[in-house]
């Protein structure tokens, strides 16, 4: 399944939220980082907005590597790991930085996370990625969009 269905979602989310009227709406985080050189670290923080939470249901990225020649039609796969980290909570999303594309696929098909996750607003996200290529390659720019929904619960339970 390359999505969660409506139904999926709304089910998932009156267990969270207990049966509260929700105002959903789509909502993603980008980050980027530049010039991701050969054996280097880099860490972003992605804060998360005051006025909802986010429920993080996928990811997808785009790298674009310093040599010459790549184009639409032969998109490199990033020899990136990545670890993210729920700064609000510590916790990890993985025991250890994983490869990117355990978590997304390049570009434009879907790949959703096995499991919803509920971020909560007025958090942030620690997005630490490190490349491990073999050869020395640089990534002059890799984007990682974090895609979900941003819900708002109004009322009691």
């Amino acid at each position: 399944m390359n999505h969660y269905s409506v139904q999926e979602l709304q089910g998932f989310l009156a267990q969270v939220y207990e049966g509260r009227k929700l105002l959903v709406t789509p909502d993603g985080y980008n980050v980027t980082f530049a010039n991701l050189a050969f054996g280097t670290t880099q860490t972003a923080q992605v804060n998360i907005s005051a006025v909802a939470d986010f429920i993080f249901l996928g990811m997808a990225h785009r790298g674009v590597l310093a040599a010459a020649g790549q184009n639409v039609g032969n998109k490199p796969a990033p020899m990136v790991r990545i670890l993210v980290t729920d700064s609000g909570s510590n916790e990890q999303f993985t025991k250890q930085a994983v490869d990117l594309e355990n978590y997304s696929e390049n570009g434009n098909v879907e790949k959703m996370l096995m499991y919803p996750r509920v971020i909560s607003g007025r958090s942030s996200l620690s997005i630490q990625v490190t490349n491990y290529a073999p050869a020395a390659e640089t990534w002059t720019t890799l984007d990682i969009f974090l895609q979900g929904v941003s819900v708002r619960a109004y009322g009691t339970q």
